[in-house]
């Protein structure tokens, strides 16, 4: 069943970013851009130096086209992955938060339970069961 889930996770994050549940060419570049670099701290200014926009322009043109603030979306993106993480693997949640780029494990477990509502051993628990 673990590895059914995983394979099953993995085909939708690639289905999500290859075939547009994004609204925009330029979403789908910040998509794929925070998919590449989720280990490390994601600022604005990285992508808007990767993708050769101004961080204003690009700030402004992502929430009009996401519908959500480009910080909430690389939020949201790491997020998942830990996650993700946390559900496939035994990796510790430190060890998570460091791998995520987080500046500490106690920021990483703070808005990881303020996204899920759990923190980042009760959803472990919850979703091994």
């Amino acid at each position: 069943q673990l590895q059914f889930d995983m394979i099953l996770f993995y085909t939708q994050q690639v289905q999500r970013i290859r075939h547009g549940n994004y609204a925009s060419d330029l979403v789908k570049n910040v998509a794929n851009y925070v998919k590449h670099h989720l280990s490390e701290a994601i600022t604005t200014d990285q992508i808007a130096d990767h993708l050769f926009l101004s961080r204003q322009h690009l700030s402004r043109r992502f929430t009009q086209e996401a519908g959500i603030p480009l910080a909430a979306f690389v939020r949201n993106e790491k997020i998942e992955e830990g996650k993700r993480l946390l559900r496939y693997t035994d990796r510790s949640a430190s060890v998570i938060a460091a791998y995520l780029g987080s500046s500490s494990q106690g920021h990483f477990s703070k808005v990881f339970k303020e996204t899920t509502g759990m923190t980042p051993g009760e959803y472990r628990e919850k979703k091994r069961k």
